[in-house]
């Protein structure tokens, strides 16, 4: 019988430093080939097709999101395998098909968690994950949404684009010198939204630059969040743990979301001043309705649910009208018949009197210039300013969710892209990859009423984006721009064009 010596001795000479290196490597290596094997062969979403380390792991889609890959590379997947729902992460299902929206995004439909993250002291009406949670903050936000406070709110629209135009026709028009319109779209629709949201212009327009660096700030902010939402699983479990403080987003941060807090509670701090020395404001913005909005209990609204909200406006509220209207003028730049023809009828019902003079009203655009609206509709579709993904969670309290003919699992993360339904060519036909505006003129605009039943652009149902009908008053306004100025593109430079 050996003895305690001898047995020591065995051991300590299996637990040399070699021996220790594959201890350490299986212990890494065999859960994550359980997790192979796993998600490959057992998984309930195993039918479905889709990238090999997509099916297995989250880093495959975050990579591609990070990337800016992400949704050419899911519309050449659906084209490789011709299936109509793809598997994009281990949990997660990508639908192309617009018919699904209303099944995938209705009323009660629960957000995944995909839009949680622990990284902020609280979250806005559009991470807000539950049905009825969502309800309720709808109700104290959406008042001054609503489109009879944005068409009071027009006047001031009318005032930043007039001064954007004329700071054009001074420094690009009269001088012949190029102009990078995804710079210049984004510094009128910062200033417009702070002037409607805040009260005052940050002066993007005036100064012909990124003030401070917040655009900056808000595209490093944006990609930040979407590497945090594919990557949820492993957010939760840092915030959540013994150093979940250290992850938190604060003014303090170096990067571009410490910009951004400090931009917004700058902007939040400066109201309360003017609130607690009583001054008096002559017009109600989005944010004094936040100061003045009451719960059903008669409460006001939380200070750190407001702060969340302003960010979101910060975030999203400029940025996408900004992206859309750069996307615009290339879609109809490309198309000379298109421009030519939009350029008549604006000179012509200019010239009719039914567009008010120096800037038209939104509502005389839309119901005098249909081709122009409809090459707005074309774009928007082709391009959203938001072509994420979007999930929603399969949950047992629904009714099941049949896509395809297959009954989908519960705990299911099923999410569509605006960018892919958009270009549904069961919806909008064998060329729906194509910018034809008169797609929605077609059958005397009969087609154009599907078309919007199964727009994605603006998000579905009643999660529908709140700055919908301002993003597109102001995209109302851009017939005085195409009429002031003949627009040539720059060949050799994205988004530069001349004047």
């Amino acid at each position: 019988m050996e003895n305690s010596q001898t047995i020591s001795a065995r051991v300590s000479s299996y637990l040399n430093l070699g021996n220790l290196l594959w201890l350490l490597l299986a212990w890494i290596l065999v859960p994550f080939l359980y997790q192979i094997i796993y998600y490959r062969f057992f998984h309930p979403l195993r039918q479905y097709p889709g990238p090999f380390w997509g099916t297995v792991t989250r880093l495959w889609y975050t990579y591609q999101s990070y990337n800016q890959t992400e949704l050419t590379t899911y519309q050449n997947l659906f084209e490789k395998t011709k299936a109509p729902v793809l598997r994009i992460s281990p949990t997660t299902l990508l639908v192309k098909s617009s018919s699904a929206l209303p099944l995938i995004y209705h009323r009660t439909a629960v957000k995944s968690r995909f839009y949680s993250n622990g990284a902020f002291a609280s979250i806005p009406i559009f991470t807000i994950r539950g049905h009825q949670a969502h309800a309720y903050r709808r109700r104290l936000v959406a008042p001054p949404y609503s489109y009879s406070k944005i068409v009071k709110a027009e006047p001031l629209v009318d005032k930043m684009i007039l001064a954007w135009l004329t700071k054009l026709t001074e420094l690009f028009a009269q001088t012949q010198v190029p102009i990078d319109m995804g710079s210049w779209a984004t510094y009128v629709a910062f200033d417009t939204i702070s002037e409607v949201g805040f009260g005052q212009a940050l002066g993007f327009v005036e100064k012909g630059e990124d003030v401070g660096g917040l655009i900056e700030s808000v595209h490093e902010g944006i990609h930040i969040f979407g590497v945090i939402a594919h990557l949820y699983p492993f957010v939760e479990w840092l915030t959540t743990g013994p150093l979940g403080g250290l992850f938190a987003v604060t003014p303090d941060m170096k990067n571009g979301m410490g910009q951004l807090i400090r931009w917004r509670d700058k902007i939040i701090g400066a109201r309360i001043t003017e609130i607690e020395e009583g001054k008096r404001r002559d017009r109600v913005d989005l944010l004094q309705s936040f100061f003045e909005a009451k719960t059903p209990e008669g409460m006001p609204m939380d200070k750190s649910d407001m702060e969340a909200e302003v960010l979101v406006i910060l975030l999203a509220g400029a940025d996408t009208t900004g992206t859309a209207f750069s996307s615009f003028l290339t879609d109809i730049i490309s198309s000379p018949d298109a421009y030519a023809r939009m350029m008549t009828e604006i000179d012509t019902v200019f010239a009719s009197g039914n567009l008010s003079q120096p800037i038209p009203k939104a509502a005389e655009v839309s119901k005098h210039c249909p081709f122009y609206v409809s090459c707005v509709k074309e774009s928007l579709r082709l391009n959203p300013p938001s072509p994420a993904l979007f999930p929603r969670e399969v949950t047992a309290d629904q009714p099941p969710l049949i896509i395809d003919g297959k009954v989908i699992p519960i705990g299911t993360e099923i999410t569509c892209s605006p960018y892919l339904t958009n270009r549904d060519k069961e919806i909008y036909g064998e060329d729906a990859d194509l910018f034809r505006p008169d797609r929605w003129l077609e059958n005397g605009g009969e087609k154009a009423k599907v078309f919007d039943k199964y727009n994605f652009t603006w998000g579905y149902g009643s999660r529908v984006c709140l700055g919908k009908d301002l993003a597109m008053m102001e995209l109302m306004k851009f017939p005085l721009m195409v009429r002031l100025y003949f627009v040539h593109a720059i060949k050799q430079f994205n988004n530069w064009i001349l004047l």
